[in-house]
């Protein structure tokens, strides 16, 4: 097969070498999976190891799921395969390319000579239970504490089986075919001392091709992991907390040594919130000092200042994303968010007279407590953003998806028709505004991750049945054909008050 596309950083390795094969699979978009920091970090720890070759793979955009973009192995080939699973909806595409790799679905069925899979990411990390049909392994946490464990135990071990069962006994590992009572999640205390990688992958590819990296052809470094803020309906700000922060000296280290390495001459700093580190407007100004461009994918509008803005927008950022979550300040402080709207347009009119061309603005309905009001005070704000600033205004508007763990993981999500009407609401109030967007998800596939983040193991059937078909129909379809009541699962406030799916993960 021939490489595509043409990248720089790869490894490939002669297997006659090695012990262990690993596949780093990333179920959706090549794009998507090549802006990933983990897929990066992995990539690079699993081949700095002499015994180990890792290789990639991708659901979309590329020759074949099941050949890595690598060298073409095949996806069967490997001991182990890793999945990142950054969004419920992926599982059908981990089972996707499970299926057309000739891997049994379906862990139960896998024998001696099946690849071990692998998930892990923060969905699983807080509710891993849907998915335990197709899943031997799940790693619960930051799984960069426990790969070279897992790597060493599947190359010393005599089978399959046994690999599993030393696997049931590191913590931080939850295997559902062995008998587990509690799962505690892995926390990595000093960012400083831990891996980052710096030999990053770049694709040979033009500016604006469909697999050109979401930040373009950057450097990506990871500034702070987790959030201080814990917002109430936040599933990072529950499962990867508590915030840790990089140090300034550590950050321009790994930027030196990277930009050494890497064929970028731009830097993306990765954080749920960026603002957490102190020094960020000084990193950021220093980026800039090298003649290198910068971007921070959103900012809390009370960490925003002019001195980070300007140099931001010198680093050629031109898009500010700040998330006010709703437009009514009272709702707000419910949330835990505790902007005021004075924060918020403060920062606009900053952003608007550093140079900025646009706004996003990200707000969720149909949160618990939230009334009509608080439904038009979105589209209020988004009007007086727009106002107060020359900005182009994209407001996008998202259904309430509880999540397990967070301290809404109780609270029912309102029905299909309920979000309609909300979303109705403020999709009929900026209508005819001027330079505004509305974008909104649309309630079904809120409705599809929120019973993901809420379900029980009875769900594996229903997810199975919906990998035979496509689209939102298929999931109608798998729950009519298996009687399992799928989408009633986040809206059963009673359901919601008995024992929880996921109380065995300690946090």
């Amino acid at each position: 097969m021939a490489r595509f596309p043409r990248e720089y950083n790869i490894i490939i390795k002669d297997i006659r070498s090695v012990d262990v094969l690993f596949g780093y699979c990333y179920p959706s978009t090549y794009r998507a999976g090549m802006t990933s920091l983990a897929m990066h970090l992995f990539y690079s720890v699993l081949n700095s190891r002499e015994d180990t070759s890792c290789e990639r793979y991708f659901r979309f955009d590329v020759p074949s799921p099941v050949r890595s973009v690598d060298s073409g192995r095949s996806l069967r080939d490997n001991h182990i395969i890793g999945f990142s699973l950054t969004y419920e909806e992926d599982i059908v595409n981990l089972i996707h390319m499970l299926d057309q790799g000739n891997i049994p679905i379906r862990a139960e069925e896998r024998g001696t000579d099946s690849p071990l899979v692998i998930v892990g990411g923060p969905s699983v990390s807080a509710n891993p239970e849907p998915y335990v049909d197709f899943v031997d392994v799940f790693v619960i946490g930051d799984g960069d504490l426990v790969i070279h464990e897992i790597v060493d135990i599947v190359r010393d071990s005599e089978s399959r089986y046994a690999a599993l069962d030393s696997l049931a006994e590191v913590e931080g590992l939850y295997v559902p075919s062995r008998q587990q009572d509690n799962v505690t999640r892995l926390v990595v205390d000093d960012l400083d001392a831990l891996f980052h990688p710096t030999s990053q992958i770049v694709p040979d590819v033009p500016d604006g091709s469909v697999l050109e990296p979401v930040f373009g052809k950057s450097l990506l470094v990871e500034v702070a992991r987790g959030c201080g803020h814990a917002c109430k309906f936040c599933l990072v700000g529950h499962v990867c907390r508590p915030r840790r922060v990089r140090t300034l000296t550590r950050l321009k280290s790994i930027i030196e040594e990277g930009l050494a390495n890497t064929p970028a001459k731009k830097v993306s700093l990765i954080a749920s919130s960026p603002g957490d580190m102190e020094q960020l407007e000084d990193l950021v100004h220093w980026i800039v000092g090298k003649g290198l461009e910068v971007s921070v994918p959103s900012l809390r509008a009370d960490d925003v200042t002019e001195g980070l803005l300007a140099s931001l927008v010198k680093g050629g950022q031109r898009t500010l994303t700040i998330a006010p979550e709703t437009g009514s300040e009272s709702l707000r402080r419910t949330t835990g968010k505790g902007l005021r709207d004075s924060d918020i347009e403060t920062a606009v009119q900053i952003a608007s007279a550093a140079g900025y061309r646009a706004i996003k603005l990200y707000y969720i309905v149909g949160l618990p407590g939230e009334t009509e009001d608080d439904i038009k005070a979105i589209a209020h704000m988004t009007k007086r953003i727009a106002e107060i600033s020359n900005l182009r205004v994209t407001a996008n508007v998202n259904p309430f998806i509880p999540k397990a763990h967070t301290k809404w993981q109780r609270n029912a999500q309102p029905s299909l028709e309920q979000l309609r009407k909300k979303l109705k609401i403020i999709d009929n109030e900026l209508r005819n505004a001027r330079k505004i967007q509305f974008e909104a998800l649309d309630p079904r596939r809120a409705r599809i991750q929120a019973a993901l983040s809420l379900g029980d193991r009875s769900l594996g059937r229903v997810i199975e049945r919906a990998a035979q078909y496509s689209g939102l129909s298929g999931w109608r379809r798998a729950e009519k054909e298996t009687g399992v009541p799928f989408f009633a699962v986040a809206n059963d406030s009673e359901r919601l008050k008995g024992n929880l799916p996921w109380a065995f993960i300690n946090l």
